[in-house]
């Protein structure tokens, strides 16, 4: 039940509680008027019967006409008094009835008197005049003690008509009291438990907790408020999810993004077919790596490697062979030399290798010898054996140079003339094999 309705039945049961009070005020109000309006009947009544009462003792104290006929005359308002119908109350109307009868009585009485007067009056109780008397007064006595029984019931009436509605006012108003009472904490008890069942909803958003709804038990307007919030709930649960949903899209492409960017810059930086490093991309590393060894007072190396009789492999057998060649020669170049080392292939079969640090000529040579070695074992391509020699040229830094353009000149001209000697050679320069002990470095 919605609290406004209950409201409406609170509002409409105060009202009838008001109304019945009203009502039972005028009621009782008309019922006062009514008892007193009877009391002013049976009060008339009894003037009347005091007036005749007093005419018949004029009659009997002075016997004459006159007397007799104030009597009758008192005996007739009396009478049409009781003729009006003044009661509706059964007892009433026996009672009225009993007075009109005795009225009559009184009037059969009157006709004695008149006769009485026409005869010789003589006095004494056992005269006619005497049982006339004592007559009248019997009469007037019962008329009396009828009139005060009248007046009685009036008033007991009015008496059981008030408790009759003071009773049911009483009745009305507990019942009424009860209702708005139980209707009151109905509504109290169900608004506590929505307000309560709101308040859990609210404490378990403001703890991010989506998932969660309020029960709704009833059709009340906070159960109506918590359906909205529920549905507010949903929606925010909703928009979260594609929040969360379109935040994992976005860090998804993100990455895709970062690993493009990342595959982008090692294609930028190095070789597609044998994954060293490009020639612009050693560039960057060699101007890092020889003011390190300036700045450190290191040596190193600068070796480059040419490889012969590459143009006849590629002639006679591909350039699928070719890739092939170059793809082994790389993996041994990684496989001989350190992994702080830079390898980088700079044209169709060079390739340059930056040896740092090292303390003598004897490290570099070592080196070479190995690669000498490496190069001397057959490559396979498919089913056929491939064979090549390579010329090498070394510079030194920073005896033969101190920048990469030099370096790579005086490595340049050291490997054409090891191209001038057959099979796998290298040539060093004087300079540099001057400058070298056999232990270290002058």
């Amino acid at each position: 039940m919605k609290v406004t309705l209950r409201l409406k039945i609170l509002l409409i049961v105060s009202l009838m509680l008001t109304s019945i009070i009203l009502i039972s005020f005028i009621t009782l109000k008309e019922i006062q008027m009514q008892t007193n309006s009877q009391l002013y009947q049976v009060s008339d009544i009894e003037h009347k019967i005091d007036l005749l009462s007093s005419k018949l003792w004029l009659l009997q104290q002075y016997h004459d006409e006159d007397a007799l006929v104030q009597t009758r005359d008192a005996h007739e308002e009396l009478k049409l008094l009781l003729n009006k119908k003044l009661f509706t109350h059964k007892n009433k109307i026996i009672i009225v009835a009993n007075l009109i009868r005795m009225n009559a009585n009184l009037g059969t009485l009157l006709e004695l008197s008149q006769k009485d007067l026409e005869s010789q009056f003589r006095h004494g109780i056992t005269s006619p005049a005497g049982m006339l008397s004592a007559r009248y007064s019997m009469t007037l006595q019962s008329m009396n003690e009828d009139l005060g029984k009248l007046e009685r019931l009036a008033i007991k009436d009015s008496e059981i008509s008030q408790r009759k509605i003071l009773f049911a006012v009483i009745l009305l108003m507990v019942v009424g009291s009860a209702v708005v009472m139980a209707l009151t904490l109905f509504t109290l008890k169900t608004f506590n438990t929505n307000l309560n069942a709101l308040t859990v909803g609210i404490k378990d958003l403001a703890k991010g907790n989506l998932n969660s709804r309020i029960e709704i038990h009833d059709t009340d307007e906070l159960s109506i408020l918590a359906e909205q919030f529920n549905l507010m709930k949903r929606s925010l649960e909703e928009t979260t999810i594609k929040k969360d949903q379109l935040q994992l899209e976005v860090d998804r492409q993100t990455k895709e993004l970062q690993q493009q960017r990342e595959e982008f810059q090692h294609q930028a930086n190095h070789d597609s077919l044998t994954k060293l490093y490009s020639r612009s991309a050693f560039e960057e590393q060699m101007k890092t790596a020889i003011a390190r060894c300036g700045r450190t007072k290191q040596s190193a190396a600068l070796l480059f490697i040419d490889l012969d009789r590459f143009k006849a492999i590629n002639d006679c057998h591909g350039h699928a062979a070719g890739d092939a060649v170059l793809i082994q020669i790389a993996q041994k170049l990684l496989q001989t030399v350190r992994s702080s080392d830079i390898i980088a292939r700079i044209g169709g079969d060079e390739f340059i290798i930056w040896l740092e640090p090292i303390e003598n000529a004897t490290q570099v040579i070592t080196v070479i010898n190995k690669l000498i070695e490496e190069f001397a074992l057959p490559m396979q391509y498919q089913d056929v054996e491939l064979l090549i020699d390579a010329s090498i040229g070394v510079g030194f830094f920073p005896i033969d140079a101190t920048e990469l353009s030099g370096l790579l000149k005086v490595a340049d001209d050291n490997m054409y003339k090891a191209k001038e000697i057959d099979g796998t050679t290298f040539q060093l320069t004087n300079k540099a094999t001057v400058g070298f002990s056999d232990a270290k470095m002058a």
